[in-house]
């Protein structure tokens, strides 16, 4: 899949609070951390949420999605959990408060998405999550 490239100013995830420090108004670091395993497992508001991750965040989609280098699963998730929640990436450290098996739901709840948006630009869908895993320690830009 060839890479696309978006400068950050472009990027609808930026303007939504994914990268902030600090969480919501009114909840405390531990709350927001807390809170993203909540919304991990509730798989039917996870999809929804990445449903508007995919209609409304079309260029950061693009950016990021591109890039097979990255863990596209996980911002997907970081993703969802900010749309709906405004809670930043920062705070995935939910995703550890999962066990085994309610990270592997998600997971797949989230490959869902990828193959969606995959299938919708005619590329190839990932078979498994292990296909889709990070390639790289750190590769977001």
């Amino acid at each position: 899949m060839e890479r696309v490239f978006h400068t950050w100013e472009k990027w609808e995830c930026y303007p939504a609070g994914f990268y902030e420090n600090h969480p919501p108004t009114g909840m405390t670091q531990v709350e927001a951390v807390e809170a993203y395993s909540v919304f991990l497992r509730d798989s039917p508001r996870f999809r929804a949420a990445l449903q508007r991750v995919l209609s409304e965040w079309v260029l950061s989609c693009e950016h990021y999605l591109t890039n097979e280098s990255m863990n596209r699963i996980a911002w997907l998730g970081q993703a969802a959990m900010c749309i709906e929640t405004r809670v930043p990436s920062a705070f995935r450290g939910g995703f550890n408060r999962l066990t085994e098996t309610e990270q592997e739901q998600a997971n797949l709840v989230a490959l869902e998405a990828l193959n969606q948006w995959l299938t919708n630009r005619g590329e190839p869908t990932a078979p498994d999550i292990d296909s889709v895993k990070s390639k790289t320690e750190a590769n977001l830009y």
